[in-house]
């Protein structure tokens, strides 16, 4: 039978829920709107290590990491990077060979923290205010304290958005690196303009290698 306890317990956790799917770390995919370049005047080869194709999550004590594989970007980043390299400087490239061997991007998330005073004030709070008798709600909004303050706290915290890209051009080495920090929670765009900027920033660099050459 459906009592006003239940409702009340259920309504706490579906707000709980509502908090903490706000405060996730970071979007799940990446798409990026730009025509494929299939045919080009270099030749490319994607030489990466397998670790660095595939999208996974390092946890440490210092917060987690979630790196993105081709498999959570789209176009994948050798598709990225080809088409970059074309339309930027094509000419430049022309009969040379460019080798991917890294392309790494990642959201670094520090984790929240949460102050034991903060918490234990919420949770006699949830105790109290709920009316006589009603024992569970009170324990239920006791139990959703931490969890619900972790959010807040989580969606607060300042995310490292991170592109490393490495490879080269003739076995002549480049790398580019390009950072950017978020507040709350990494949206889609937040990393499609991070990408982006590393590959202008790459074209930029190799632009400039080619004319001190």
């Amino acid at each position: 039978m459906w009592t006003a306890e239940n409702a009340v317990v259920s309504g706490l956790l579906s707000s709980a829920l509502i908090v903490l799917l706000g405060a996730c770390g970071a979007t799940s995919d990446v798409r990026i709107a730009t025509p494929i370049q299939d045919v080009t005047s270099f030749t490319f080869l994607d030489e990466r290590p397998s670790d660095n194709r595939a999208s996974h999550i390092d946890e440490g004590i210092a917060g987690t990491s979630v790196f993105y594989g081709d498999d959570k970007l789209s176009p994948a980043s050798p598709e990225l990077m080809k088409t970059w390299l074309q339309n930027g400087m094509g000419a430049e490239l022309a009969g040379k060979t460019v080798t991917l061997r890294l392309f790494t991007t990642s959201v670094f998330d520090p984790g929240a923290t949460v102050d034991r005073n903060q918490l234990d004030a919420a949770k006699n709070t949830a105790r109290v205010s709920v009316p006589k008798g009603g024992g569970v709600q009170g324990a239920a909004g006791a139990a959703l304290a931490e969890p619900i303050i972790y959010g807040i706290e989580s969606a607060r915290s300042q995310k490292s958005l991170y592109v490393r890209i490495e490879g080269d051009i003739d076995q002549k080495e480049f790398s580019v690196i390009h950072s950017e920090r978020v507040r709350g929670r990494v949206t889609e765009r937040n990393l499609r303009n991070t990408i982006v900027r590393a590959l202008n920033k790459l074209v930029v660099t190799l632009k400039s290698d080619t004319k001190s050459q």
